[in-house]
């Protein structure tokens, strides 16, 4: 799936709005010229609406999402590996799921977990320490293997070991904590 975000260019198609049981809303991107980005939502955590747009299909191991974004002040664009999508009054949802999340001061990777009253916790895997900078396009991506994740953020090169990855995974993009751009998103 290779999704470009310019105007008239996409159709969700193979890609799914979806919301994690963190936040409220089931907000949408605006479309702008050449991306899509996210809304400010004084009613919203963080003040901004919180926007996830992920594989309708289920992938495996050895699956590869590419995202091209950019982000103002402390806002996080990230990737999205969820478990397993739930409908839940029109709208689909996710629980389960791993983030790894780029900003201005550099990469984390974050495992969120859902409990049976659909409370999300979650635990720091990785906090990379570097700059990047706001506003101008970054390319984030990650390739999902069987027990480990490799990240690629730029110039930057890691490898994950994480335990339990899930056997079939959803993969995708979200808007957080400020205002984040994307320009594309490819999943091979």
């Amino acid at each position: 799936m290779k999704l470009n975000f310019a105007k008239g260019a996409w159709q969700t198609g193979n890609a799914v709005y979806a919301y994690s049981y963190r936040f409220d809303g089931t907000p949408e991107f605006i479309q702008n010229d050449d991306c899509v980005e996210n809304r400010e939502n004084s009613a919203a955590m963080y003040d901004w609406d919180n926007v996830s747009l992920l594989s309708r299909a289920p992938y495996t191991a050895g699956a590869k999402i590419t995202a091209e974004c950019a982000f103002s002040g402390a806002a996080a664009p990230l990737i999205v590996i969820a478990d397993k999508l739930y409908e839940e009054n029109g709208a689909l949802k996710y629980g389960d799921y791993i983030e790894v999340v780029l900003w201005k001061n550099g990469v984390n990777v974050w495992r969120m977990k859902m409990d049976e009253e659909k409370t999300v916790t979650w635990k720091k895997l990785l906090g990379i320490t570097l700059p990047y900078a706001e506003d101008v396009r970054h390319t984030l991506s990650v390739s999902v293997n069987k027990e480990h994740l490799e990240i690629e953020a730029d110039a930057l090169s890691v490898t994950l070991d994480v335990q339990d990855l899930y056997e079939t995974f959803h993969l995708g993009i979200d808007a957080c904590e400020g205002l984040c751009r994307f320009y594309s998103m490819e999943i091979i």
